[in-house]
């Protein structure tokens, strides 16, 4: 019964590292791309590319920052995985990468420009992860353009990524998610200066 339990919390730890409702969100971004790049329904096949691409490599920075923040966490959110210590650190990484390779090779099944675009925006989340966060306005801005090009990326899958509306929607989420971010370092602020 022990042996369940735990099984359990770990699993449940995972979909927490996972958070699914922003790679969820990452997905249905990259679908909408699709939608609105051509006006009407992407193919089956492109539609369930781009959604696993931008599902998987949202995850995957997602992932790492639980690793990078734990510290930061045990003051703003001890409860996580990481720091509540039902996740392992070697756990996490490992997850990481499995992540990062399931996007690298759906994106490699797309075109060699998504893979390319995944490979930059992957990148730009480790290089975030790892030491831009904590440098405030341009750390959001990264943030911010890795929200916006979901959009764009979805106009990249179905062949047409110069389209207006697409880059509205961009501009849009880039705008949004810039203020979500700056409101989100303002309340972590006491555990990051810890």
């Amino acid at each position: 019964m022990i042996d369940k339990i735990i099984i359990f919390e770990k699993i449940k730890g995972i979909i927490q590292l996972m958070r699914f409702d922003l790679s969820f969100a990452a997905g249905i971004s990259v679908v909408v791309g699709e939608f609105v790049a051509i006006s009407s329904f992407p193919s089956l096949n492109d539609l369930i590319l781009g959604f696993m691409v931008g599902f998987f490599i949202s995850t995957s920075a997602l992932i790492l920052n639980d690793y990078f923040d734990i510290e930061a966490d045990r003051i703003n959110r001890p409860t996580r995985p990481l720091p509540s210590g039902i996740i392992k650190p070697t756990s996490v990484i490992v997850l990481w990468i499995i992540t990062s390779i399931i996007g690298f090779v759906l994106a490699f099944q797309i075109s060699y420009i998504a893979l390319l675009v995944v490979i930059i925006f992957w990148i730009i989340g480790f290089l975030y992860n790892w030491k831009f966060k904590r440098m405030g306005l341009f750390g959001n801005l990264m943030v911010s353009f890795s929200v916006a090009i979901t959009f764009i990326f979805g106009g990249i899958i179905v062949g047409n990524p110069w389209n207006v509306m697409v880059w509205s929607f961009a501009f849009i989420a880039f705008f949004i998610d810039l203020g979500e971010e700056i409101a989100s370092d303002a309340l972590d602020m006491i555990g990051d200066e810890k």
